[in-house]
């Protein structure tokens, strides 16, 4: 009798031990699912994110317009000033400027063309607005 009451008791703890690893694997199954959702949603996120991106950036002068690059080539070769010189791609009023500035200029933006290649014809207050809005989105060398 000892030996069926100690199976009895065996066999319940064994159902018990069952029962507490199939509801916990449950649970970790629900877990587990949510972590999985999540990574998915993650995923997706991060492509729809990477394949969204517009590209601004300009990663050297041979993506500047060719009027730009002509721009350049007129003020910087005959005085061979080529590594200290920066095109700014400027920002202002839904337009986008260049900006080209050498280090031994004392004259910040009198190279600023807009994107058809013309200087800008902007009185004091015009210029004062260009100052206050504009938005420098990147800076480039000029040359290779």
């Amino acid at each position: 009798m000892s030996f069926m009451l100690s199976f009895t008791r065996r066999r319940n703890t064994i159902n018990g031990v069952a029962s507490f690893l199939f509801n916990c694997n449950c649970v970790s199954l629900g877990k587990l699912n949510l972590v999985k959702q999540f990574f998915y949603f993650l995923s997706l996120f991060l492509i729809l994110l990477l394949t969204g991106c517009k590209k601004d950036t300009i990663t050297g002068p041979e993506e500047f317009p060719v009027w730009l690059q002509l721009k350049i080539t007129e003020l910087v070769t005959p005085f061979n000033i080529c590594n200290i010189t920066d095109v700014t791609i400027i920002e202002y009023n839904g337009k986008r400027y260049y900006n080209i500035y050498s280090g031994l200029w004392s004259c910040v933006y009198c190279q600023l063309f807009d994107e058809q290649g013309n200087h800008p014809d902007w009185d004091s207050k015009g210029w004062e607005d260009f100052f206050a809005k504009k938005r420098d989105i990147q800076t480039v060398p000029a040359c290779k």
